[in-house]
């Protein structure tokens, strides 16, 4: 099964405003496309053009070979089947009669369903999770109900090609993954080739395998994940700043999109904050000073930790050292200058154990300085202490000699800013 499908310079205005200016690409038999794009970047037209209910004004699609205009519709239809972005209900037809009517490409003029149709419809319900609603109204059914009843449809019609435009959008987190997940299990159990609209990057990664990025009716980037979905391409086709890294969890790309309160720059009129540490831990304090236009320094952390993929993002001195090993002489000092630079050094709730305690000696050294030091909260230390007691200790006795505690972090810009503390313990 799953068609090759070519797409050669395809033109389409509303009105007199371009859409589609001579966008072309190749998608191989049995690919697992995602579109990507803005709005207006015309993904759904695209889709509509390629499931013929709109005539491009210029340019060829072919399905293996063959023009998509020759097809007659009863071939189209057993070769593609297409969930559109909205559902219309206005008619009183049962879940079963709407899954039903994707057999109709099969069906001879004259003649009635026969077992196999049943069975066909049966077991599309079935996989999209809407057998138990088989003699309900589609007009009852609530607007992720009815996405899924489309997509049985679409699964009763067994195509070649599925079209999805903006499938999930209806849909709870849940039956999002659902639709995802069967749309892939499709292409790999029946090579159906599956092109989507999707309007969520981070979800289209989990479940794609290549990616076409469209920008003003054109084909931007088109690849893997790895090659569209860049910095530079979300910046020109999205109009916004954003970081591209690793999900943590299951090492695919995700996207996040730097705010413009967080993209609004340095105040250099505000005093330089070290953040000690690192992780996710440390996160929302860099974003939340970041935000409110401190200068700040980080670390020390590894390289491959969250919070100096942020100082690198942010273009901020970070102070890099290899993870499980002891701080060398050259980091030690490194340390200690950005510590002595700043006007403030921030203790984020980060884990403590053998290997980052001697960062925090070194904050009680420079404590004597007069330097303002604030712990987040000390309270929870103990959960997160792994020296034995080591880093709890040694934290109470900077709060001893005037380190400020600070149980929430919303107000520690201004407290900063002003010079002032929180309350001690």
């Amino acid at each position: 099964m799953g068609l090759n499908i070519d797409v050669d310079g395809l033109k389409l205005a509303y009105d007199t405003v371009p859409v589609l200016d001579g966008t072309e690409f190749r998608v191989e038999r049995g690919d697992l496309v995602a579109l990507l794009g803005a709005n207006g970047a015309g993904k759904s037209t695209l889709l509509r053009c390629i499931s013929r209910i709109l005539q491009p004004a210029a340019g060829s699609i072919l399905l293996d070979g063959r023009e998509l205009r020759h097809f007659n519709s009863r071939e189209a239809a057993r070769l593609m089947a297409v969930v559109p972005q909205e559902t219309a209900a206005d008619f009183d037809f049962t879940v079963e009669d709407i899954v039903m009517m994707g057999r109709f490409p099969y069906l001879r003029r004259f003649r009635k369903e026969e077992g196999k149709d049943y069975d066909t419809v049966r077991r599309a319900m079935e996989m999209t999770g809407v057998a138990h609603l088989a003699e309900r109204s589609l007009a009852a059914l609530s607007g992720g109900e009815k996405q899924r009843v489309i997509m049985a449809r679409a699964v009763a019609q067994q195509p070649e090609v599925l079209l999805l435009d903006e499938p999930t959008a209806n849909l709870d987190i849940g039956y999002q993954s659902m639709l995802l997940e069967l749309a892939a299990r499709l292409n790999w159990e029946q090579e159906v080739t599956v092109i989507a609209a999707i309007h969520d990057i981070n979800l289209a990664v989990h479940h794609f395998n290549r990616f076409i990025l469209l920008s003003g009716g054109r084909v931007m980037a088109a690849g893997r994940a790895e090659e569209v979905i860049t910095s530079e391409n979300i910046q020109k086709s999205y109009g916004v700043k954003a970081s591209i890294y690793r999900h943590p969890l299951h090492g695919v790309i995700q996207v996040s999109v730097v705010s413009k309160k967080e993209n609004a720059g340095v105040d250099q009129k505000k005093p330089e904050v070290h953040v000690i540490g690192g992780g996710e831990e440390a996160l929302p304090v860099l974003e939340l000073l970041s935000q409110k236009g401190y200068r700040l320094t980080v670390g020390p952390v590894s390289a491959q930790d969250s919070s100096c993929r942020f100082a690198h993002f942010h273009n901020l001195p970070v102070i890099i050292v290899p993870p499980f090993t002891s701080m060398k002489d050259e980091h030690r000092q490194e340390h200690l200058s950005l510590m002595h630079r700043a006007a403030a050094i921030v203790v984020p709730p980060i884990p403590f154990g053998e290997g980052n305690l001697p960062i925090l000696e070194q904050v009680a050294a420079v404590l004597s300085e007069n330097k303002k030091i604030y712990i987040i909260d000390l309270q929870g230390v103990a959960k997160r202490d792994y020296s034995g007691g080591k880093a709890l200790k040694l934290l109470q006795e900077m709060v001893d000699r005037r380190a400020v505690v600070m149980e929430t972090i919303e107000s520690l810009p201004e407290i900063i800013g002003s010079g002032g503390g929180g309350t001690n313990e």
